[in-house]
């Protein structure tokens, strides 16, 4: 199931194409030129539940750097970019972190990559990550209707995601 990681975090990223433009619209201006930025945590929870419904155990993971933390922290927690640390969400899912917001740092946009890849970093106590607010997790649960929907038809037509 693991090898399908690819292909379900690449459709799930497609899918939410459309959301991130209406979240960006409904947040105000201005509109980013790339519709995931600052929208990881939401792509993350979604890709999250994505993921435990194919039957992949996966959890939300997230980081903050330190001058983005209280005062007293000196591990830098986010995902490592050109321009130093930031604050950025993925999905672990086994041995595997899967970020489908990375084109925002202009990389691919969905970077599959080992637990181990020290560019990322969870943080390890709640002030050094990022919480989903009751905002965040209502817009996930707002679109959830239409992946089920979305992943029925898929899974009829036969296309190469593979869900239970």
């Amino acid at each position: 199931m693991l090898s399908d990681l690819p292909s379900i975090a690449e459709t799930a990223g497609e899918f939410l194409l459309p959301h991130w433009r209406r979240w960006h619209v409904g947040w105000g201006p201005p509109v980013p030129t790339q519709l995931s930025q600052w929208t990881c945590v939401r792509s993350s929870l979604f890709l999250a539940r994505v993921l435990n419904r194919c039957g992949l155990d996966a959890a939300f993971q997230s980081g903050r750097p330190v001058d983005q933390a209280p005062h007293g922290l000196t591990t830098d927690f986010g995902v490592l970019t050109a321009s130093g640390w930031v604050s950025h969400a993925w999905v672990k899912a086994g041995d595997f972190l899967i970020d489908i917001t990375a084109d925002q740092f202009g990389h691919a946009p969905v970077i599959l990559t080992s637990i181990g890849n020290p560019a990322y970093r969870s943080g390890d106590r709640a002030e050094c990550r990022l919480i989903p607010t009751a905002s965040g997790i209502a817009a996930v649960d707002d679109i959830w209707i239409l992946w089920c929907e979305n992943f029925e038809r898929e899974r009829l037509l036969m296309r190469p995601i593979r869900c239970m």
